[in-house]
């Protein structure tokens, strides 16, 4: 079984989101939300149930300063060490430059479904030649693909392939006294996966 893919002009995660047209009332987490640029772009849009996590408590500050989420999650998703967010709380999850080398495993996989509702959506976006970014990131593909077979998940749509994929740097939102969205745009893969029944 292997990855079916699409390519498509650039947009961001949050356009991707938008665009599957989900009920306005959905809780939605924004998973390494930094700065809070892609849920401040969801709530743009009529979502006002977002909430973020990330580790940095700086990052955090910003965003909620910004009054973009309603609450927030100083946390790190590690597969071993679960988050303080309960089973089944979300409708769905975005996280965008999240898995990257030193950030998210693709182990952390199981716990971004522990805690999204059966049915709901898990959307990311991750840059070309992650099988580079270690150990865990050479089994990237056969660790979704093995959640596939498991029917922990499925596609809900196919994977789009970017020639231009807006990859949003909350770095640069730091530097710049949180003023601006920051982000580049390089060559990557957007993921929509939906949960299929209850795994935990």
């Amino acid at each position: 079984m292997s990855i079916k893919m699409q390519e498509i002009e650039a947009e961001s995660l949050a356009e991707q989101f938008i665009a599957l047209g989900l009920d306005k009332g959905v809780e939605v987490l924004d998973v390494a939300c930094g700065t809070g640029v892609v849920g401040e772009e969801i709530r743009a849009a009529g979502y006002t149930n977002v909430d973020g996590l990330d580790p940095s408590q700086g990052y955090l500050n910003g965003a909620m300063a910004k009054g973009i989420f309603r609450k927030v999650y100083k946390a790190y998703i590690d597969p071993d060490t679960p988050t303080p967010i309960e089973d089944n709380t979300y409708d769905a999850l975005l996280c965008c430059a999240g898995f990257f080398q030193g950030l998210i495993s693709p182990l952390g996989f199981t716990e971004l479904l522990r805690i999204t509702k059966p049915g709901g959506i898990i959307a990311w976006n991750i840059a070309t030649g992650y099988e580079a970014y270690g150990r865990d990131y050479e089994r990237y593909d056969e660790i979704i693909m093995g959640l596939v077979r498991q029917r922990s998940w499925e596609f809900a749509q196919p994977v789009k392939k970017h020639e231009r994929m807006c990859f949003t740097d909350c770095g640069a939102s730091y530097l710049r006294g949180w003023n601006t969205t920051g982000g580049i745009q390089c060559e990557g893969y957007t993921y929509i996966m939906r949960k299929l029944a209850e795994q935990f």
